[in-house]
């Protein structure tokens, strides 16, 4: 069961990535197999580094088992990954039968572990800023669960016989680690800042205007910035009316 985890590693990842094991060491020998080149930082403890944006692969297995303020370790692993990063991590399911089952009969787990559901998972990163997020059963039973789904249980997935839930957080969307890497960092904050200004009524007209200007002077083709538009706008077809611009253009 060590290299299950691994499985949410795209098959065709590139082999120079840069990883981050905390508390993972485990995980080395397997994570070297799928990246030969890569470069490791392997940690005992969550004394992370501070700068951000240097690794491409970050494997924690058990933050969100152990400890407090899981919300705070999640936003810390995001800062330190790339675009294109990714968490690789595990939960307790708390929906498993076997949990279920103790606490029918009066017996509670150890207090020093933390059980999730899914949907708990799911919001706590989302706050923590991960855009994509993809489950892989871990250790499962082969018992039936039929009894508890007879009481009202929803066994999507065989949550019900899943101990442990695999989990990969990435921190964009693909489209979005596209966008970024089509043009600089510059380019990219100062047509979010104008989008935004048009988007909110201040000095629309100059600010339609100088987005035009740095389309122009950036090459920004139609097609990219109904994208960016896309993924940075809240109001849309507000932006899309006043560009003249149709989003699938």
């Amino acid at each position: 069961m060590n290299n299950e985890i691994l499985k949410l590693v795209p098959s065709n990842y590139s082999s120079d990535a840069a990883v981050l094991l905390i508390d993972a060491k485990k995980y080395l020998n397997g994570v070297k197999k799928l990246m030969p080149n890569a470069q490791f930082v392997i940690l005992e403890s969550w004394d992370l580094p501070s700068e951000p944006k240097i690794f491409d692969v970050i494997i924690s297995e058990d933050c969100l088992t152990y400890g407090q303020n899981f919300y705070r370790k999640l936003a810390e692993l995001n800062h330190l990954l790339k675009d294109s990063g990714f968490v690789l991590t595990q939960f307790l399911n708390v929906r498993f039968i076997g949990i279920l089952e103790d606490l029918r009969r009066g017996i509670f787990s150890p207090q020093e572990k933390r059980f999730w559901a899914k949907w708990d998972i799911v919001k706590i990163l989302n706050d923590a800023n991960f855009k994509e997020i993809n489950f892989l059963p871990g250790e499962q039973i082969k018992n039936s669960a039929a009894e508890w789904e007879n009481f009202g249980f929803d066994n999507f997935n065989d949550d019900l016989t899943t101990k442990i839930w695999l989990v990969k957080a990435c921190k964009c969307t693909p489209e979005v680690v596209a966008l970024k890497e089509m043009y600089s960092y510059e380019t990219r904050a100062e047509l979010s800042r104008l989008l935004h200004r048009v988007e909110y009524d201040i000095d629309a007209e100059k600010n339609s205007a100088a987005i035009l200007e740095l389309c122009r002077r950036e090459n920004i083709f139609n097609e990219y910035l109904a994208d960016f538009i896309d993924q940075t706008v809240i109001h849309k077809e507000k932006i899309f009316n006043i560009l003249r611009l149709h989003p699938n253009q």
